[in-house]
């Protein structure tokens, strides 16, 4: 029985191949106008793709992600450039499961019941997303509850973020990120989601579940999200929801640096599907989250203070008068 069994299995596994092949060629048939639509924005944006990662060290107070003194020992730096490189299927270090405090944070007394996640972009191997982890923690003077999603490579990152932007296949990479999320809308007055790069794709999957849902509608007006460097193609708020709390639905705002690639080919293309501010550097370079941006946003440089997230730095509270209104459709 065991042969036979064995015998009848091979088939299947020989079909397999030719059967993910016809969905991705379904799919690709299905968002050919999407494809052609990217394949235009890397290529007319291609001059900016040398300073994803550079100029190194581009702000005193940074903490860069490739430089070698960010890490506790050489050997994390190491293993961050080595998932970078090297195309191998990993689980995640947090499925919001971590917390990364500020130094010397003293837990808040009873009072707004909030929990912030963070979401990391590709290429992020676990010492690498602890580092922006900790430096969200330093700028914001909060716990963050890190959301890891893991690298398998340059490479295949790079393929599943196209797919999920894309051809929107993206529950591979942020059902486990929703799942988390919505369990914290149920249970908490408050709840902020840090997304950075890749992890803004992820973020438009959740506002589109969320909106979707008939229970978590009710909770959708408790959710803020802060896309940095964001390459997402769209995210939508709910007007109904919006008129009905008196604020944006849930509540958006988008940083980006003018000559980051991946800003320019995302939210920076975009604006027509984007809801919420985008406040943007026009002539500042880089992509990395720790060197290029967190520094900026913590000053205030994106938004000369207006932002509701820059009146969260250093563990102060916004009021209700300042979230910022947004009526354009898209």
């Amino acid at each position: 029985m065991t042969d036979s069994h064995a015998t009848q299995s091979v088939p299947g596994k020989l079909l397999a191949p030719l059967h993910h092949t016809r969905t991705l060629l379904e799919r690709l048939v299905r968002n050919r106008r999407s494809v052609a639509r990217d394949l235009g924005l890397v290529a007319r944006n291609a001059r900016s793709l040398p300073w994803i990662i550079f100029p190194l060290r581009s702000d005193d107070e940074a903490r860069p992600e490739f430089d070698p003194d960010s890490y506790q020992s050489r050997w994390e730096y190491l293993s961050v450039v080595g998932q970078v490189l090297l195309p191998v299927q990993r689980e995640s270090a947090s499925e919001g499961t971590r917390v990364v405090l500020p130094p010397n944070y003293v837990w808040p007394p009873a009072g707004k019941n909030s929990k912030w996640f963070f979401l990391n972009g590709i290429c992020t191997a676990p010492p690498m997303a602890l580092l922006e982890a900790e430096e969200l923690a330093k700028a914001f003077y909060r716990p963050i509850h890190l959301i890891h999603t893991p690298t398998y490579g340059a490479v295949w990152d790079l393929w599943d973020a196209i797919t999920a932007r894309t051809l929107r296949k993206d529950g591979k990479l942020a059902r486990p990120a929703f799942n988390i999320v919505k369990n914290a809308l149920l249970t908490h007055e408050h709840v902020v989601l840090l997304s950075y790069s890749q992890g803004t794709i992820i973020s438009s999957y959740i506002v589109r579940k969320i909106l979707k849902d008939p229970v978590l509608r009710e909770h959708a007006h408790k959710l803020e999200i802060y896309c940095l460097a964001g390459v997402a193609d769209s995210m939508h708020i709910d007007y109904q929801l919006t008129a009905e709390h008196g604020h944006p639905v849930p509540y958006v705002e988008h940083f980006a640096n003018g000559q980051d690639f991946f800003a320019r080919i995302g939210v920076l293309s975009h604006y027509y599907a984007t809801s919420g501010p985008v406040f943007v550097l026009p002539e500042k370079k880089g992509h990395m989250l720790t060197d290029h941006y967190i520094p900026g946003i913590r000053r205030g440089d994106y938004c000369q203070g207006r932002s509701r997230l820059n009146k969260y730095v250093g563990g102060l509270e916004p009021t209700d008068k300042d979230y910022i209104a947004f009526d354009r459709r898209s």
